[in-house]
């Protein structure tokens, strides 16, 4: 069976209500989207995460998320130092949605740095490796060199 690693940011979106009502918290992020519906279009397919996360409650809840919809979460590193990037988006009255972001603290800024648990060696197995531009954008220029 082919394995898939999607490489990227998974973020914590909240959702802010025009009628002032509690934020509604999510994840999403461009590459886990792609993850998560190439793995329900082929069921079969090993698709794994390529991220890296804090050790904190909304990091074990992204975990248990990605399981949830069956990716493999083997590739995951762990980082006590460091959290998942956030972001919020409102709508105004027009209906124009508008994004504000928290990441410079995120943990996926952290992929492939020293003391790396996942090295880009650990996806040889793959017979697709997937990554965006947004992706590239994260990373160090030494992570990229990679």
């Amino acid at each position: 069976m082919t394995r898939v690693a999607c490489i990227g940011e998974c973020m914590v979106e909240l959702t802010l209500p025009k009628d002032g009502a509690a934020a509604r918290v999510g994840f999403a992020g461009d590459t886990l989207n792609t993850a998560i519906y190439l793995k329900r279009g082929a069921p079969a397919l090993s698709v794994a995460y390529v991220t890296a996360l804090g050790q904190d409650a909304l990091s074990e809840r992204m975990i248990a998320f990605f399981a949830d919809e069956g990716l493999d979460t083997g590739l995951i590193e762990r980082r006590a130092d460091r959290v998942p990037g956030l972001y919020a988006i409102s709508t105004d009255a027009a209906g124009e949605r508008s994004f504000t972001y928290w990441r410079e603290s995120s943990a996926a800024r952290t992929l492939f740095e020293p003391p790396a648990e996942v090295t880009p060696a650990r996806l040889a197995g793959c017979g697709l490796v997937y990554l965006s531009g947004i992706t590239l954008a994260v990373l160090s220029a030494r992570a990229r060199a990679a």
